[in-house]
This record gives C-alpha cells, structure tokens and sequence, in this order.
C-alpha cells in the first residue's frame, strides 16, 4: 500500500469538482455539493495559485486463477 500527501492547486482541480456526474461526488448532498463548489470558485477567483493538501492511500491487489 503506497500513503501520499501532497499539495495541490484548487485551479487544477476546479473542473474535476464540477464534473460531478462520473465521480464520487455524486454521494454528498446536492446543497453541501453546490456549496463547496462556490467556495472553490471563490478561493480561485481571489487566489488561483491557491493550494489545499491532499491525502490519499492506493492499495493494489492482484489475483491469479488457480
């Protein structure tokens, strides 16, 4: 299992947000949705070299026939 942690532009992200419809996004409330959203409109719009840090964990498993 591989445990990352980077920064990340908001602008470089923007648009995966707004994609709601092929993403897990689709699991948060329409109102918390629409609400994070405009504040990362917000934050690009006021700062776009704006950065959050990001945290996330791969695991990969592999099987074999037998």
């Amino acid at each position: 299992m591989a445990y990352r942690l980077e920064k990340i532009r908001v602008s470089d992200y923007l648009s995966y947000a707004e994609n709601r419809d092929i993403s897990i996004l689709t699991l948060i409330d329409d109102q918390d949705y629409q609400e994070g959203l405009e504040k990362m409109r917000y934050d690009v719009k006021r700062n776009p070299e704006k950065t959050i840090v990001t945290d996330f964990a791969e695991m990969f498993c592999i099987s074999t026939k037998g």
